[in-house]
């Protein structure tokens, strides 16, 4: 999940949102982002992985700080 938000964050996608559960979930985390379809619609996509608690908590302080480098703080 760092990994690819990572990417996303430098490919210019919108990140909308983070999501963590329980961590003895298969599909325990998630990445919700929009883009643009071909008609300049915007559309939500969503991402699932299975993470620990480390790369949980990485992944929360990447998306604060994407927030804030986005003036969203």
């Amino acid at each position: 999940m760092f990994k690819r938000l990572c990417y996303l964050i430098a490919e210019g996608f919108e990140i909308c949102s983070i999501q963590g559960q329980d961590f003895d979930q298969d599909a325990n985390a998630k990445i919700l982002y929009r883009i643009r379809d071909e008609k300049g619609r915007w559309r939500l996509r969503s991402e699932e992985f299975h993470v620990g608690e480390r790369e949980s908590e990485a992944s929360a302080e990447l998306f604060l700080d994407y927030l804030q480098s986005e003036g969203a703080t």
